[in-house]
């Protein structure tokens, strides 16, 4: 009869020790839960505590501290689950961000930015002779169409009537404020020998970098 009591009390403490292991292992999980990184560990912790719930649940010991284990490590494993998506989510929009920034910053994003960002118009190019040099110039108007000041670079070449490239230039915008415009001259000092082809040449924009 004595041998049959101690074997029931070596039960019941076996019992009550899945429960209390559930219970630690739960406080434990959630605490880790909401760190990133660690709380992989953090859902193993709540698998444990789960299952080490139900098995004292099942044996009917110690129920309360089965029970609390049990939710805690429920909740160990959803906390872990929504940070590490919300980790994820968060890597994935600065990595986007990123890519967009140096697409912006090597002129990947030219049609996007003349649709949405910048403005560039064109005036007529035209010739100077009352100095003593010859001079000439393309005004062109720039537009920041931004909420916030941006500098960029603007590359224009200049086409003849057949689409060939007569020539290039660059302008340099630099913090030019939201919605503000300014006019540039681009095309100066062109040789006397290509003024005439410039004259009856078009205009285009070929990329714009913003940086």
């Amino acid at each position: 009869m004595a041998e049959e009591m101690k074997n029931e009390v070596k039960k019941e403490n076996r019992h009550s020790g899945f429960a209390t292991a559930a219970l630690v292992l739960g406080i434990v999980g959630i605490v880790l839960s909401f760190i990133p990184i660690i709380n992989n560990a953090a859902f193993i912790l709540g698998v444990l505590a789960v299952i080490f719930g139900l098995v004292s649940l099942i044996k009917r010991a110690s129920k309360a501290s089965a029970f609390v284990g049990l939710v805690l490590g429920v909740a160990a494993c959803a906390i872990t689950l929504y940070m590490q998506e919300s980790v994820s989510k968060a890597l994935d929009d600065a990595i986007s961000e990123m890519d967009t920034a140096f697409d912006d910053l090597d002129g990947s994003n030219t049609d996007q930015l003349l649709e949405k960002s910048i403005k560039v118009s064109f005036g007529a190019f035209s010739v100077d002779n009352s100095a003593f040099i010859t001079s000439t110039k393309l005004p062109v108007t720039v537009t920041n169409l931004e909420a916030e000041t941006t500098s960029y670079s603007i590359h224009v070449e200049a086409i003849d009537a057949n689409g060939s490239r007569i020539g290039d230039d660059y302008i340099y915008v630099n913090d030019l404020g939201a919605n503000q415009s300014q006019v540039f001259d681009c095309f100066e000092y062109i040789s006397s020998d290509e003024i005439a082809s410039y004259e009856a040449a078009s205009f285009k924009v070929v990329e714009v970098s913003r940086y």
